[in-house]
């Protein structure tokens, strides 16, 4: 069996300028390390820094400007490890990097075994001559990656198009996160280090690399499934490989003879399984996961042997001409499938902090959310087995882009093959993952070149477009044939982002300043990417800025706002419904619901057009710092006022109210798979609770499907300033869903005071279910829980005069309702 020995705990480090540490010896065994200084892998040169308190931390106040001397030095890591005669005997020893970060030069015991080059792909080198019993030195030097990117740029003497926070043109030479040379959500911090897993791996004969299941033909009878294995050898042999797939009380084994040679090999048998448990997307079905085992054999002997989490399911993206162009939608299992989520950009500048916790508590949040969709953002990283593993188990399916964004980029040669090893190793790594349902080539690199850079910049051509329409495609066909392919995101017809077929980007609103209710006239297929900012949360702003600079107009603040013009749209817009405060707490609290306002009115709008809309992935779920962002959840891990809002938008069965420039619509949507029979109410009420009109219809809404059950005149609403409009969906004597709605701005309401009276019981080991109830109307109730950990299934919701509203608290320790009682805090709009 291989042995594998990590090298993850202490290295030592040293920044040296640029060129000086290979001519100062500091890849030698005879370097000292007087004056170095110890980090602990996974690592970055600026994490090991802050650690030593040699930098200020960037995330806060203004340091980010104080810190960019350091991507501008080369930084060297040195790490003694002590090696046995049972490693260094095997017939292999490999030296393997699971992310290098990005230009490293890597010497082991005075000798150089290569280079990287690329962040993105693990990096294996044989130093099976080099490696020796007892102590052995790694040496690694990362160059100072924004040189090396002008001065590739400079050597092959084109500037690329190119969109980024910085407009550093350099940076599409470099296969690197672009997001870490600063983006409009995210600041300027290109790290070096090594970033994932790095280890020594000695084995005899071979050794197991990737495994991965492809359901190649899949119904409710059987399944033909292909198992695969990828075969790293040091030597030509025949071997015997072994496949189990293993599930719900069914097992199917296969062995597959295989003579391999030196280098990379695959092995791969089909299987069929009978009555197969489908893995299903979240709000679909149960999302089932196989166990599939791979061993490989030398006669009797064990070489290697691994094991993965698999699911069995179809996928087919259906585009089809239909009476407003083409459709576009997710079909899994031969099922519609409409697609709710968000997308997905890195959760930390440092990618070493990411951890599975982190991974955890997001995605959590995103399935509790009703997600069942991800995008992975092409600026950012393919994420760690982890994060897909997460996305596997809680049904949230993946948009996966490859790594090209906002910019033109090389098509020589020699970027065109890292190109092809790059693609390669993200298809055979993830491919296993049922959750992703589709790879896509870039992010808006086609609609920036056709709507931007062909129009202001007269570029004649698409620089890329071979990576994208040819090597992509081929590469996924070639490995993974099973999944759809787009070239890009937005993509679809003559006009890259159009509304009648393809996947689309609505940044008209918010970012050329139109306001929300224009989301109601996008019939866009697929919304892929649209969003709207907020501040993150006080908490988190009390984290990062000093006292003195917690006002909406101080510079730290404003260094927290990415986006040119961010803040002045932000008052703008925020402007025409609520007011706005010179107090940055009501300031963070009227913009975040500005936000739910917003995200709500899209969400319920292309709901309601299923399937003809298919799908809306809100930008965005996460942030990598603290900063005044489109996301949902702040880099605190606090959601913010508009998660809740897209949470209840997002629920399998809704009845919104839509407002509209003339008229209110109600709908019933219904995702899921029995057919809805139940009563439409409309209500006009006052904010005291009187009735001052009523509707009542019976609806019959079929299984995945939306219905417009009420229509009225706006004209015929009365008294906007100081009533409320209602929508409940009754079946029997339950409520299955219910809205509310105001005609008037929040600026203008005249809201009295809301007379909640609160109770709460403890429904199970540090769970407590808290039910408020309000004489009058109360908008926006926030709910806080002061010095607890807790996490709400609702806040900052509306309270409908002399109902109900229940809210489970989930805490991190189990406490007394007394306890609860005296840490519960609430307040409703206007918050004063």
């Amino acid at each position: 069996m291989p042995i594998e020995v990590p090298l993850d705990g202490f290295w030592h480090f040293k920044g040296y300028k640029a060129c000086d540490g290979e001519e100062l010896g500091a890849h030698t065994t005879q370097c000292r390390l007087d004056d170095w200084l110890l980090a602990e892998a996974p690592l970055t040169a600026h994490t090991n820094l802050l650690n030593h308190n040699l930098i200020p931390d960037p995330f806060k106040g203004c340091n980010e400007r104080e810190v960019q001397w350091v991507s501008e030095n080369e930084w060297w890591y040195r790490k003694e490890i002590e090696l046995t005669p049972e490693v260094t005997s095997k017939d292999a020893v490999e030296l393997y990097f699971g992310g290098l970060d990005t230009f490293a030069t890597i010497w082991v015991n005075d000798f150089k075994v290569g280079e990287a080059n690329n962040m993105f792909t693990p990096w294996r080198f044989n130093i099976k001559n080099i490696a020796k019993a007892g102590k052995n030195l790694i040496v690694i030097r990362f160059k100072p990656v924004c040189k090396v990117a002008r001065e590739l740029e400079q050597q092959h003497k084109q500037k690329y198009a190119c969109l980024s926070a910085e407009n550093f043109s350099a940076r599409p030479y470099v296969r690197k996160a672009q997001y870490s040379f600063g983006w409009d959500w995210g600041p300027t911090l290109p790290t070096a280090g090594i970033w994932r897993e790095a280890k020594i791996l000695a084995y005899n004969k071979a050794r197991l690399g990737y495994v991965a299941a492809s359901p190649l033909e899949v119904s409710k009878q059987k399944a033909k499934v292909k198992l695969s294995a990828e075969i790293h050898a040091s030597e030509e042999s025949d071997l015997t490989v072994n496949f189990v797939l293993d599930g719900f009380g069914q097992k199917y084994n296969s062995e597959v003879p295989i003579k391999v040679s030196e280098g990379r090999n695959f092995a791969d048998c089909t299987i069929e399984v009978a009555e197969p448990r489908l893995w299903w997307p979240r709000g679909y079905g149960e999302a089932a996961l196989y166990d599939a085992a791979v061993k490989i054999y030398s006669g009797p002997e064990v070489l290697d042997e691994a094991a993965v989490k698999v699911g069995i399911r179809s996928i087919k993206l259906v585009e089809e001409p239909d009476e407003e162009g083409k459709t576009f939608i997710f079909q899994i299992n031969g099922q519609n499938v409409f697609c709710k989520g968000a997308n997905w950009i890195p959760a930390d500048s440092f990618l070493p902090k990411v951890n599975l916790d982190r991974y955890t508590r997001l995605l959590t949040l995103a399935a509790d959310a009703n997600f069942n969709m991800l995008r992975v953002w092409g600026g950012g990283v393919y994420e760690a087995d982890e994060f897909y593993d997460l996305c596997d188990s809680l049904g949230v399916m993946v948009w996966q882009d490859f790594m090209y964004v906002c910019a033109g980029y090389p098509e020589e040669e020699w970027f065109l093959r890292e190109a092809e090893r790059e693609a390669m190793e993200a298809i055979l790594r993830l491919r296993r993952h049922p959750s992703i349902v589709v790879w896509c080539g870039n992010n808006e690199n086609q609609w920036l070149h056709s709507v931007l850079w062909k129009v202001r910049d007269k570029v004649d051509r698409l620089y890329g477009s071979k990576i994208y329409e040819s090597l992509l495609a081929r590469v996924c066909q070639s490995l993974d044939p099973t999944r759809p392919y787009r070239p890009s995101s937005p993509f679809g017809g003559s006009d890259s982002s159009g509304r009648h077929e393809g996947d689309r980007h609505n940044w008209e609103v918010w970012s050329q300043g139109l306001d929300y209710p224009t989301y109601l006239q996008d019939t866009g297929r697929f919304i892929s990417e649209f969003g709207w900012q907020a501040p993150p949360t006080m908490e988190l702003l009390t984290a990062y800025l000093e006292k003195e600079d917690l006002t909406p107009n101080s510079y730290a603040f404003r260094a927290h706002e990415k986006q040119t013009g961010g803040l002045e749209l932000l008052r703008a817009l925020l402007a025409i419904h609520y007011p706005v405060p010179d107090d940055l707490r009501l300031f963070v609290l009227y913009s975040q619901l500005n936000q739910g306002d917003a995200l709500k009115t899209a969400v319920t709008h292309w709901r309601s057009r299923m399937y003809k809309t298919s799908g809306c992935l809100i930008w965005q779920l996460n942030d990598c710092w603290p900063v005044i962002s489109w996301s949902l959840i702040d880099y605190g891990l606090n959601p913010k006022a508009a998660y809740y809002y897209v949470k209840r938008a997002c629920q399998p069965i809704i009845a919104p109210l839509i407002v509209k420039q003339d008229r209110i619509e109600g709908y019933v949507i219904n995702e899921t798979d029995t057919k809805l029979e139940g009563t439409f109410s409309f209500e006009v009420v006052t904010f005291g609770g009187k009735v001052l009109r009523s509707v009542h219809s019976a609806v019959s809404v079929p299984a995945f499907s939306s219905k417009l059950v009420f229509e009225r005149e706006l004209t015929e609403i009365p008294r906007k300033e100081n009533c409320i409009l209602t929508a409940t969906l009754r079946n029997s004597d339950a409520v299955l869903a219910q809205d509310a709605t105001t005609v008037a701005e929040p600026k203008d309401l005249k809201l009295p005071p809301p007379q909640i009276q609160v109770a709460a019981t403890k429904v199970g080991a540090k769970t407590f279910e808290v039910s408020f109830q309000s004489k009058n109307y109360t908008k926006a109730l926030k709910i806080e829980l002061s010095d607890l950990k807790a996490s709400l299934s609702d806040n900052f919701f509306d309270l409908l005069p002399n109902r109900k509203k229940q809210v489970a608290c989930y805490l991190e320790r189990d406490i007394t309702v007394e306890q609860l009682q005296k840490s519960l805090n609430y307040q409703a709009y206007p918050y004063t």
